[in-house]
């Protein structure tokens, strides 16, 4: 995953049709969404299935495994786009004079390498700390749902996440069909913007103590803030450095920026369980 990320926005950006390319990196983006969908649902079959957990957890991961070996393959058929080749000499050149370059044009970008590594960075914090324990936010919203067996707990986990998964897709096509209009920083500011206002709209409502019956509410604040990171930051970040570095170090700046997102992404899970025992789920939900 941490090679697809910047191979995967460079070629959409080389490659993208004249005056689509913003259009073109957030439908790639997209599978993104729809991977995560057919998780769930997999994961929804095999207990529907009544098969063994331990015999569903084994099978899904062999599952995620077909599609990496199917991009192997493909990636194997690949040529380099176009805009590398002219931007590369016939002639091989050294690694070290190369890497001497690419350095020359990372001092050049620095300024755009802080803004697009530190914003992967904060989004990660917030993205992969509540998508990693969906679980525990779930279990908020629905303090008497933890009742019953490990498997009815694992399906409700997972209709959860297909519920999550159902609202943030939203998010990406309206991402297609709006980046080019509306522009990246409009997209990016205003979806960090609205996830922040459902954050703290969860918070709030997780307050109030409702009846289970007006519970969806909550549900439907946590959804959006997933539809708006996609329909932001989560598809903009993602783009901004296949589009503001030269091709020669286009995939190099692009795996900079998605290190740092992991950074953060590691930042966010590890710190989400001692938050929430230190200060309630309440404190870290108005934090992200």
């Amino acid at each position: 995953v941490g090679g697809e990320y910047p191979l995967a926005a460079t070629i959409a950006a080389e490659g993208a049709p004249p005056g689509q390319r913003g259009r073109f990196i957030a439908a790639v983006f997209s599978m993104q969404g729809w991977g995560m969908l057919l998780s769930c649902l997999m994961v929804l079959l095999l207990l529907w299935l009544d098969l063994p957990l331990e015999f569903v957890w084994r099978s899904v991961l062999i599952f995620g495994a077909v599609p990496s070996a199917a991009v192997i393959f493909v990636r194997s058929k690949m040529e380099e786009t176009e805009m590398y080749k002219e931007s590369h000499s016939e002639q091989s050149v050294a690694l070290s004079t190369h890497f001497r370059e690419a350095l020359g044009h990372i001092r050049q970008y620095w300024r755009p390498l802080v803004g697009t590594t530190m914003t992967w960075l904060l989004l990660d914090v917030t993205f992969y700390g509540t998508g990693s324990f969906k679980h525990r936010v779930s279990a908020s919203l629905d303090p008497g749902g933890s009742e019953g067996s490990p498997r009815d707990e694992v399906w409700k986990e997972a209709v959860f996440a297909t519920l999550c998964s159902c609202m943030a897709i939203p998010g990406y096509l309206l991402s297609i069909a709006f980046i080019d209009r509306l522009g990246r920083y409009t997209v990016q500011l205003w979806g960090f913007v609205a996830m922040a206002v459902n954050f703290f709209a969860v918070a709030y409502l997780l307050g109030l103590d409702l009846p289970p019956s007006a519970r969806w509410t909550m549900l439907v604040c946590f959804g959006f803030t997933f539809l708006f990171s996609n329909f932001g930051p989560n598809t903009t970040t993602f783009m901004l450095p296949a589009e503001v570095y030269p091709t020669v170090v286009r995939a190099t700046c692009h795996g900079l920026s998605a290190a740092a997102g992991k950074l953060g992404a590691a930042i966010g899970t590890v710190a989400f369980s001692p938050a929430e025992e230190a200060f309630g789920i309440q404190v870290v939900l108005i934090s992200c």
